[in-house]
């Protein structure tokens, strides 16, 4: 995989650099720092972000990245077992964030386990059609359409009343979740699971986190899409 690895600076003398070690888990990476403009021009080329630093910087080019594309992004802080990073890490668009130390296999493991999501979240089929819409749908087709809101889980595309809504890598596939049993209930753990994987079982702020950015995209003043279901989770209908 080509992975774009934004740093915060130069290693000591005695750690082995990120693209040698990348390198040997069968990567190719290319090298940025972090705080610089994002290089966009090497987003068509690369199959994953890496960004590891310790400062706001992170957060900001992350933000930014996820402004641009819906690649797959895992950061890497210095904060071990702190649930204000990995909280605000995943609110600002990570699809993933792990703490130092990691090893290298892990953090393979980590970027392998994103691009199997995004290639299960986007390969989803949906085949159901809102009453409005009427008529019956064929095998293998589509589209959510409810509303004004339109969703293509095959080029994981969404639109709003004819316009192109930009949705990160984890808020698709949290929207495709809710769609593929729209009108029933879905717990929060369920949603974890489907859009984040098991690895975040158990932190129900992560799921209200995005709920909360994805109404801020889709939900009109006249349509509100996605529902709270109180104790339990969400509903979309």
């Amino acid at each position: 995989m080509q992975i774009l690895y934004l740093h915060s600076g130069a290693h000591p003398a005695n750690v082995v650099p990120p693209e040698a070690r990348l390198d040997a888990q069968g990567h190719s990476v290319f090298l940025a720092p972090v705080g610089e403009p994002v290089p966009v021009r090497a987003l068509s080329d690369v199959g994953a972000v890496i960004i590891e630093s310790d400062n706001g910087d992170a957060f900001d080019a992350c933000r930014e990245l996820r402004r641009l594309s819906d690649i797959p992004i895992l950061m890497i802080g210095g904060q071990a077992k702190d649930e204000v990073h990995t909280i605000t890490a995943l609110t600002v668009g990570a699809d993933d964030f792990v703490a130092r130390p990691v090893s290298d296999r892990e953090i393979d493991a980590r970027l392998r386990a994103i691009r199997r999501r995004v290639r299960s979240t986007g390969s989803c089929t949906l085949t159901c059609r809102t009453h409005e819409a009427g008529g019956t749908p064929a095998s293998g087709t589509v589209v959510i359409e409810q509303s004004g809101l339109s969703i293509d889980p095959t080029t994981r595309s969404v639109s709003l009343d004819g316009d192109p809504v930009l949705l990160t890598t984890t808020e698709t596939g949290l929207l495709l979740a809710l769609a593929a049993r729209r009108g029933v209930p879905q717990s929060r753990d369920s949603l974890l699971r489907q859009a984040w994987g098991h690895d975040y079982l158990g932190r129900s702020r992560i799921v209200d986190n995005a709920v909360q950015r994805l109404r801020s995209k889709i939900d009109t003043p006249k349509w509100h899409h996605v529902h709270s279901v109180r104790g339990y989770g969400y509903v979309l209908r």
